[in-house]
């Protein structure tokens, strides 16, 4: 069996990983994985045609901006695709890659199955975009258990599979205390920074970010601050680093290898007090660590306000749409500033018992202590694909 999976960013590697995992254990002979993917996927074989990191753009301006160089390995992709003639077309997130590739494939080869892992957004925005899927994708694997009726509405098979965060496992003893010793760390307070994966991302949030951050110090001088960045954008974040607190104990893999930046990243999201994250699918990982946080974002001014126009929920935090609460903040947009940021820091610094309480509510809900999210993809990804050929 031959899959080709395309993953467009970080968020959409781990996904990917976990099911490549999944389909390992329930196939006697594992499938050749072959397509796009970063460190992760290609730690468990796969074989990537260009860079991922080229994908990870976001907002629609920014990705008009490498529109030339998007439609290159867009064709690039789909070129590889009929080449390969895999068994399934597995599409992870990055809809305005994946859906655009997805069409292609339909137009030109409709034998080609294609599974789409993780469900756009339609309870959010674009409340007609379930119906416009169901012409290029024949079956969406959910990350959360309110996401399939909206495709089974307009005849799309959707399971809802769990979520792999469920899966992580958190940083170990050994681990925590082999990371406070190599940076000196000890009971003070331990604030996190997460400015996102994307350079678009590091551009418009870290410097706004950092100011936050040296505000926050100057009423918590004793605390340490920590800013994990990914091995695709650590180089670039590094011309940022002027705007953050002196002291900012900078994490890359840059000296000690990525499997030991990724453990003592583990250990870094554990030990923290308090996280400044970007949004995202990061909200989780620090729900699965019990670490409270306040979330800033912001866009290009054009793309801000076409969002805006279109968004239909009152929040884009996953802890707050899961739980159906509103506790975890966000500066989003016009309200993306440092004061804000800041503001909202001290608030949750002083009081997180309301976030704790969610984030057991959401693991519960996301599938924690039932079979493994990885597992569930991978059975729903082989019982579609074998009812596919029957067709």
């Amino acid at each position: 069996m031959k899959i080709f999976i395309i993953a467009g960013e970080d968020s959409g590697d781990k996904l990917g990983s976990a099911v490549i995992d999944g389909l390992k254990k329930v196939i006697e002979v594992p499938p050749k994985f072959v397509g796009i993917g970063g460190n992760g996927m290609i730690s468990r074989g796969l074989e990537t045609i260009f860079p991922m990191s080229e994908l990870s753009v976001m907002g629609f301006v920014e990705i008009a901006s490498q529109y030339k160089n998007l439609k290159k390995r867009l064709n690039q992709t789909v070129s590889s695709i009929l080449d390969e003639n895999p068994d399934v077309l597995l599409t992870i997130d990055a809809p305005e890659f994946c859906f655009r590739v997805a069409k292609k494939i339909k137009l030109l080869n409709k034998n080609i199955p294609i599974v789409h892992y993780v469900a756009p957004s339609v309870w959010a925005w674009r409340p007609n975009r379930a119906k416009k899927i169901a012409n290029f994708v024949d079956h969406v694997l959910a990350l959360f258990p309110f996401e399939p009726r909206y495709f089974h509405d307009v005849g799309v098979r959707c399971d809802f599979v769990g979520h792999p965060i469920v899966l992580e496992t958190i940083a170990d003893e050994e681990s925590v205390t082999e990371f406070k010793k190599e940076h000196s760390l000890a009971d003070e307070p331990i604030i996190l920074c997460l400015p996102g994966s994307r350079r678009s991302e590091i551009d418009r949030l870290m410097p706004t970010f950092g100011e936050t951050l040296v505000k926050f110090s100057n009423v918590l001088p004793d605390a340490r601050f920590i800013l994990p960045s990914t091995p695709d954008v650590f180089e670039y974040s590094k011309k940022f680093l002027d705007y953050m607190p002196k002291d900012i104990i900078f994490l890359t893999p840059e000296k000690i290898g990525v499997e030991k930046y990724l453990e003592f990243k583990k250990a870094s999201f554990k030990i923290s007090h308090l996280a400044l994250a970007a949004s995202g699918t990061v909200s989780l990982e620090l729900a699965a660590n019990n670490t409270p946080m306040v979330i800033g974002y912001d866009m290009n001014f054009l793309s801000r306000k076409i969002i805006g126009f279109m968004l239909r929920t009152d929040t884009v935090n996953l802890v707050n749409l899961i739980t159906g609460n509103r506790n975890i903040p966000e500066c989003i947009g016009s309200n993306f500033n440092s004061e804000k940021l800041f503001l909202e820091m001290v608030r949750v610094y002083s009081n997180n018992l309301k976030q704790i309480k969610d984030f057991k509510t959401t693991m519960d809900l996301l599938g924690m202590n039932k079979e493994p999210p990885n597992i569930r993809a991978a059975n729903s990804l082989l019982n579609f694909y074998e009812n596919f050929k029957t067709v």
